[in-house]
């Protein structure tokens, strides 16, 4: 990151929480190519605060778009400090501007779509390791995959904001 970059970074919360969600991805896939694996003793809990940090900051974007429609769609009704993904679907559907974009927010969280399972994720590295054979979780790829997805409802999210 440049010096320039650092006023852009902090001005728009969503670009600077996806870039350090593809910065701790980077770190786990340096990890992984240096060691070979994610699970040695010498670099486990390395890997583990990578993964613990990226699907924080996976989540913390996804806050940041819902905080985002709040404002852009201006849900009035929706105090900032109690938002929620229900709320946030709820007043997007009765606008009909944001209807398409709250069945797609609706989607995300369908089981065992994207956002669904990061959430399910986090709540399970709360006891256990997604790097364990439990977990069954291949997990650059689930990350990769899972970015793409959150790149996707960002710009789509932009593209329907009222102008």
């Amino acid at each position: 990151m440049t010096t320039p970059d650092i006023p852009f970074l902090q001005s728009d919360r969503i670009i600077f929480k996806m870039f350090a969600c593809e910065e701790h991805l980077k770190n786990l896939k340096n990890i992984k190519s240096q060691h070979g694996d994610l699970i040695s003793k010498d670099v486990r809990v390395g890997a583990e605060m990578e993964i613990d940090s990226l699907i924080s900051q996976m989540l913390g974007t996804f806050d940041c778009l819902l905080l985002r429609i709040i404002d852009n769609f201006q849900l009035s009704g929706i105090p900032r400090d109690r938002m929620d993904f229900n709320k946030v679907v709820s007043g997007l559907s009765a606008e009909s501007k944001g209807v398409e974009l709250a069945g797609e927010l609706q989607k995300a969280n369908q089981e065992d779509n994207w956002y669904w399972m990061l959430k399910r994720l986090r709540n399970y590295s709360l006891s256990g390791s997604l790097l364990s054979k439990e977990a069954s979780l291949d997990v650059i790829p689930f990350f990769e995959q899972t970015l793409v997805q959150l790149k996707e409802l960002i710009k789509n999210i932009r593209m329907n904001e009222p102008k």
